[in-house]
């Protein structure tokens, strides 16, 4: 059987290189799972996987949805369905804009920033048997290819 990874003339095996979407997947999941069972650690299992991004975008100084639209790439609806579900779970608060009261201002809660202590301590975590496996250099390497990768447009 061939595969997308190997191609027609190729015979499957494990060691046979995995396309990059691929690798990346696999790297994401290590960064998920350790994410969620540390969330679940805390009591904090309530956050969904997308509302990670939202967390820690807020943190980062994002402080309107319109923000998280452009930052994530997905749609106004999606960003209001998943600021509404993480605002009824205790995760951040909204409060209208006193400039402009079309926008909204979004913060964390307490709850909120306890979630982004864990979600750093998971990242830290992944990041540090990944350093440990290639190497404090090898790391730093990869990290800025993707970083470089990640700043271009598609």
């Amino acid at each position: 059987m061939t595969t997308l990874a190997n191609g027609p003339d190729r015979p499957e095996s494990d060691s046979a290189p995995l396309p990059v979407p691929w690798l990346l997947r696999r790297i994401n999941q290590r960064y998920r799972s350790e994410t969620a069972h540390r969330l679940a650690a805390a009591g904090l299992g309530d956050l969904p996987q997308p509302g990670i991004w939202v967390l820690m975008a807020i943190e980062r100084g994002v402080s309107e949805p319109n923000q998280l639209v452009r930052r994530m790439g997905v749609s106004k609806q999606a960003v209001s369905k998943l600021v509404e579900n993480l605002a009824g779970a205790g995760f951040v608060r909204r409060t209208p804009n006193r400039a402009d009261r079309r926008k909204t201002a979004l913060t964390l809660t307490a709850k909120g920033r306890r979630a982004v202590l864990v979600i750093a301590a998971a990242v830290h975590a992944t990041e540090q048997a990944m350093d440990a496996k290639l190497g404090t250099d090898r790391f730093a390497q990869l990290t800025d290819m993707l970083g470089q990768l990640a700043r271009e447009e598609c």
